[in-house]
């Protein structure tokens, strides 16, 4: 198991050594602790990186996730660790060097994986997710076949997670709380209590904005005509799911997640067993400006993509900027680059006051650097893919 503070270079870079010091000793203590509560070994700590090796797969994934829930999401309210985490997990035989030190290929897996994950994940390879089996109280989702830099074959990826509910201890708690806690008790409820009275009201007022906010009127009451008559209560606009939203043609390769990604209501994941591309996900959020902070925290891990900047085309790869339905149609933004030998695509589709569109990202990844083929998949579906009938 590898984990990998997020952004913590820049971090030193913008706020000195001293400050950086801080979050790397925090990190240190959660890391340290949760691999000797799941009876694994700390190799290395090297500032912001951590290398853990267990005799069991299970006990990683368990460490893993666990580390997470410690960590939460980097805002926990005393700011110890202002950072996000990656963490990457491979199972595999390993040589252990007289120094104490490993050498193998599950290491650069893991390490792979580590760098892969956003802030918050826990990536496995599928070899550990088939050692470990199933994990109560744990959850897997298929993420398909991606390829690691320097790693010959494509690797089987999934992520792991809490069962649903679990997943809130880190930065839910500590916004409800004040500090992590084990268990959320009376305060889970309230919590989806609120969560289920706003989207309640988010179901009434979609249509009033040009970007998909919610209106500001007060939901459930009707305007007078001033002559005594109430009026009647506009009918509520549903929000379709994701099945709704994504062609016949396409939905037939994608699967819900049990979890959504952070901000998105709903999040399926794609795997076409034959042509383009190789993998493809979408996720549906709740209005537009959730939806712009997603996309914006995509663009931010890739600081050579500029905004405005470049194409996303056949002959060019690599920029990012708007693209239109058709004259004076906008339709959403996209960016694209390199990952490897992966060509990838990140775009929106964006309702800008267009009532049959909704709020979605969307990212696809087509191997062997086939941007072309990639272009020709995206050119047609993504006018397309987001359109509610």
């Amino acid at each position: 198991m590898i984990a990998d503070v997020r952004g913590y270079s820049r971090f030193t870079e913008n706020y000195g050594d001293e400050a950086a010091a801080r979050p790397a000793a925090k990190f240190a203590e959660v890391v340290a602790e949760q691999i000797d509560a799941h009876g694994g070994t700390l190799v290395e700590i090297r500032g912001d990186e951590a290398l853990a090796v267990f005799s069991s797969a299970r006990d990683a994934i368990r460490a893993g996730v666990d580390l997470q829930g410690q960590l939460g999401d980097g805002r926990q309210a005393d700011l110890e660790l202002p950072l996000t985490v990656g963490v990457g997990v491979d199972s595999g035989e390993a040589v252990e060097l007289p120094d104490g030190s490993f050498r193998g290929a599950a290491l650069n897996v893991a390490a792979r994986l580590c760098s892969r994950a956003h802030g918050g994940e826990v990536l496995l390879s599928a070899t550990t997710v088939r050692l470990a089996g199933p994990v109560p109280g744990l959850q897997y989702v298929d993420q398909g076949n991606v390829r690691l830099k320097n790693i010959p074959a494509p690797i089987h990826m999934y992520k792991a997670y809490p069962e649903a509910g679990v997943r809130s201890v880190g930065w839910w708690s500590s916004k409800l709380s004040g500090r992590p806690r084990a268990t959320l008790g009376w305060r889970l409820g309230a919590l989806v209590a609120l969560i289920a009275a706003g989207t309640a009201a988010a179901v009434v007022y979609l249509t009033t904005s040009d970007h998909g906010e919610p209106s500001s009127a007060a939901p459930g009451l009707a305007t007078g005509t001033g002559t005594g008559e109430p009026l009647t209560p506009p009918a509520p606009v549903t929000n379709p799911s994701l099945a709704d939203l994504v062609p016949a043609e396409l939905w037939k390769d994608c699967r819900v997640q049990a979890v959504a990604e952070p901000g998105a209501v709903e999040t399926a994941v794609c795997l076409p067993a034959t042509g383009l591309p190789d993998r493809w996900e979408i996720s549906r959020y709740p209005n537009g400006s959730t939806l712009s902070e997603a996309y914006s925290a995509e663009l931010r891990r890739h600081p050579s993509i500029k905004r405005d900047k470049g194409k996303c085309n056949a002959f060019v790869w690599g920029g990012e900027g708007a693209w239109l339905h058709g004259p004076g149609k906008p339709g959403g933004r996209v960016f694209c680059y390199f990952d490897g030998d992966d060509a990838v695509a990140v775009w929106t589709h964006e309702r800008l006051g267009q009532p049959t569109h909704r709020d979605i990202l969307a990212i696809a990844r087509e191997g062997g650097s086939d941007h072309a083929g990639l272009t020709s998949w995206w050119r047609p579906w993504h006018h397309r893919i987001g359109k509610a009938g």
